[in-house]
C-alpha cells in the first residue's frame, strides 16, 4: 500500500535528494494523514458521544489534532522548501522544526483540556454503554493507526524527516491509547466498574507527555546539536583517505534543516607540504563530502611538524596522565616553538564536558608535571576545548 501510493503520486520517487521530490514526500504523508485522522475522528467523536465515554472523545479529539499536525506539517515542508535569498541565504529548511514545535504545543494544549474534563468525570461519574460494535469500531481504527504509524515512519526514514519520523511515533502512541479505551470498556462490561475518568486522566497525561517530548525532539536541532558520531568518522574517513592529511579535529556541523548542512574541519598537514598541493587536497575534500554527504563544508589547515621526535615523546608522556582520568581525552594541534631559556609546547586539549572545574585544574597541573620531568626547559601552553561529537 505505501509503495502503491508512492508511485502514484510521486514522479521520480528515487530521487529523493532533490528538493522538490522530498517535498512531494512530505505533502504525501501529510494529506494522508489529514484525511485518515478526520476520519477516525468522526468515528470515534460519534461512538464517545453514543455510549457517553469521555476516554474515547478524548482519544478522538488527539486524532483531530493528529490531522492539524498534518496540516501544519504540510506547511512546514512548503516554507521549508523555498530556495535560498538575501535575507536567508542558507535556505529555509528549520521550518520543518518550527511546525513541529507548534504541532507539539496543540498536543499539549489539548492533553491538558481533556485532563480537566476526566478530573471532573472521575467527581461525578456518568455510566457509559457498551457494545461489541463499538470495540469492532475501535479495533479498526487501531489497525488504520499501526499502519499510519508504518506509512510516516517508512517516509520520514526516506527522506530524513524528523517530523514524519515523529507523526509515526504518535501514530503508534494512539494505538497505545485507544487499547487503553478498550480496556476500560471491557473493564466496564465485565465487572461494572466505571473508571472513563480515570483512563480518561491517563489519555490527556499521555498526550500532554507526548507533546513534551515531542516539543524537545523539534527543539534540539533548533538549539543546535552534537554532530553524530556517525557522520563524524564518515568526515573522518573521506579526508584521512588522502596521504597528506594525516589529522582531522574540531569538526563542527551547523543543521539548516534536514539534508541542509554547513561544516568545518580543520585537518593536520605536514608543514613541509608545498602550499599549492595541500589548497588543491583541500579542494578536493571539500567538493568529496559535499557529493557524497550533501555537506557545503569549509577547511582549516594546521601545518604540523612530523620530523620533530621529541613532539611524541612529549604526547606519550602526556597519554600516561589521560591513563589516571579518562582514556577519550584527547589532543591535537601540536607545535615547539624554541625560545633562548624555555620551549613552549603549545597544543589544543580536548576534555568531557563533564569535567569539574577542580578535575580540570589538577588534570592540567598534572600534564605539566609530566611534561617539565622530561626537560626542565618544556612549558605547556593549553587551551582548553570540548568535543563537538555526540558519542
Amino acid at each position: 500500500m505505501t509503495n502503491l501510493l508512492i508511485k502514484l503520486f510521486i514522479k521520480d520517487y528515487k530521487n529523493i535528494k532533490d528538493e522538490n521530490v522530498r517535498k512531494k514526500y512530505g505533502e504525501l504523508g501529510s494529506f494522508v494523514g489529514i484525511f485518515s485522522n478526520v476520519f477516525l475522528f468522526i468515528i470515534k467523536f460519534l461512538v464517545g458521544v453514543f455510549i457517553n465515554s469521555v476516554a474515547i472523545m478524548a482519544d478522538s479529539f488527539n486524532n483531530l489534532s493528529d490531522s492539524l499536525s498534518s496540516i501544519i506539517t504540510l506547511i512546514g515542508f512548503k516554507l521549508g522548501a523555498k530556495p535560498a535569498d538575501e535575507e536567508h541565504p542558507f535556505g529555509h529548511g528549520r521550518m520543518e522544526y518550527i511546525s513541529g514545535l507548534i504541532v507539539s504545543f496543540i498536543i499539549m494544549l489539548i492533553g491538558f483540556e481533556f485532563l480537566r474534563t476526566s478530573f471532573f468525570k472521575v467527581i461525578s461519574p456518568e455510566d457509559i454503554s457498551f457494545s461489541y460494535s463499538t470495540i469492532f469500531i475501535l479495533l479498526i481504527t487501531i489497525i488504520i493507526k499501526l499502519w499510519q504509524s508504518f506509512f510516516n515512519k517508512k517516509l520520514g526514514i526516506l527522506i530524513n524527516s524528523h517530523s514524519l519520523i515523529a507523526t509515526a511515533t504518535d501514530s503508534r502512541n494512539d494505538v497505545i491509547v485507544t487499547s487503553v479505551t478498550i480496556l476500560s470498556l471491557i473493564i466496564f462490561k465485565l465487572f461494572s466498574l466505571n473508571l472513563d475518568g480515570y483512563f480518561g486522566i491517563f489519555v490527556a497525561l499521555f498526550l500532554m507527555y507526548s507533546g513534551f517530548n515531542l516539543a524537545k525532539e523539534t527543539l534540539s536541532p533548533l538549539l543546535g546539536e552534537a554532530i553524530d558520531n556517525e557522520l563524524a568518522e564518515k568526515i573522518k574517513a573521506i579526508a584521512l583517505s588522502y596521504e597528506e592529511v594525516i589529522g582531522v579535529h574540531d569538526i563542527l556541523v551547523h543543521n539548516y534543516g534536514p539534508n541542509k548542512s554547513i561544516a568545518s574541519l580543520h585537518v593536520e598537514v605536514p608543514n613541509n607540504i608545498d602550499i599549492v598541493q595541500c589548497h588543491d587536497v583541500v579542494d578536493f575534500i571539500e567538493k568529496r563530502i559535499q557529493d557524497e554527504l550533501n555537506i557545503f563544508l569549509t577547511i582549516h589547515i594546521d601545518p604540523v611538524n612530523i620530523n620533530d621526535e621529541r613532539i611524541q615523546t612529549i604526547l606519550n608522556a602526556i597519554r600516561d596522565v589521560f591513563k589516571n582520568y579518562d582514556e577519550d581525552l584527547d589532543t591535537h594541534d601540536h607545535r615547539l616553538v624554541e625560545g633562548e631559556n624555555r620551549i613552549n609546547f603549545i597544543f589544543d586539549l580536548v576534555i568531557p564536558y563533564n569535567f569539574s572545574k577542580e578535575k580540570e585544574k589538577s588534570l592540567i597541573c598534572d600534564i605539566k608535571e609530566n611534561v617539565k620531568a622530561l626537560d626542565n626547559k618544556y612549558r605547556c601552553i593549553i587551551n582548553i576545548e570540548k568535543s563537538f561529537i555526540n558519542k
